[in-house]
């Protein structure tokens, strides 16, 4: 008859197995419950990552939680609590170093954060991303309302986040729900807008995208940007 030890290793290694050869099938508390298996030994971990889960909102949730908060749980203990803080940090570094090594120098590399960006979303927003010299991100704004005609209302607090990351370009994003995401005068005048007020600040706009679905259009590479930069450079020598 089998014990209690042997059920439980039984079905760690059959949650190993579906790992290796599924894992993207995994549920979130699945994973934690793999997770926990390493550090608590002979027991069944399912009750207490649906609990963790229940308690913090999310697997991320749990792996952010403080060490502290997480032993305030039953069944998690110094170790168990280390563990998990331990693999939230790796993959908070892990985060930060991919965010850091994508550069935003292609219309390739645009268009797929773009169009993951704006997946599934029912309401236009509105980013801003700053870039350093060889168009890495620094850091983002987003803008809940992204009604592109608004766009005035709120530069100062792009002005704050140009004085925080101090970018060399900046590139802006928003989404339209037409079938092609064509630009409209309003974009046009809101370019214009945004492209001046980086002047001030002696920032460049790189690029300026329109997400709608899987179709994107780029003010830089149709030459659209440049037009606009010229028109304000036009001007401002007329004063």
């Amino acid at each position: 008859m089998p014990t209690k030890e042997n059920v439980h290793a039984g079905h760690r290694e059959r949650l190993r197995e579906k790992f290796n050869t599924g894992k993207e099938l995994f549920k979130e508390h699945e994973l934690l419950e793999l997770l926990l298996g390493y550090s608590i030994a002979r027991k069944d971990t399912n009750a207490l990552a649906h609990n963790l889960i229940s308690r913090f909102g999310s697997l991320n949730g749990v792996l952010s939680a403080p060490t502290e908060l997480l032993k305030q749980v039953d069944g998690v203990g110094e170790r168990t609590a280390s563990l998990i803080s331990l693999v939230g940090y790796v993959s908070t570094l892990n985060q930060k170093e991919k965010k850091e090594k994508t550069k935003l120098n292609n219309i390739a590399t645009v268009k797929e954060l773009a169009i993951e960006l704006f997946k599934g979303l029912d309401h236009e927003v509105f980013y801003m991303f700053y870039l350093d010299q060889q168009k890495r991100i620094l850091g983002s704004t987003l803008l809940d309302d992204g009604n592109i005609e608004k766009v005035g209302l709120d530069f100062d607090k792009f002005t704050k986040s140009i004085l925080v990351y101090k970018p060399k370009s900046v590139i802006v994003l928003h989404n339209h729900f037409a079938k092609y995401p064509y630009p409209s005068e309003a974009d046009d005048q809101a370019t214009a807008k945004i492209c001046a007020f980086l002047n001030f600040h002696k920032v460049s706009l790189f690029d300026h995208v329109i997400v709608s679905g899987e179709e994107i259009y780029s003010y830089f590479y149709d030459n659209r940007l440049q037009s606009i930069k010229q028109h304000i450079k036009d001007k401002l020598f007329q004063f």
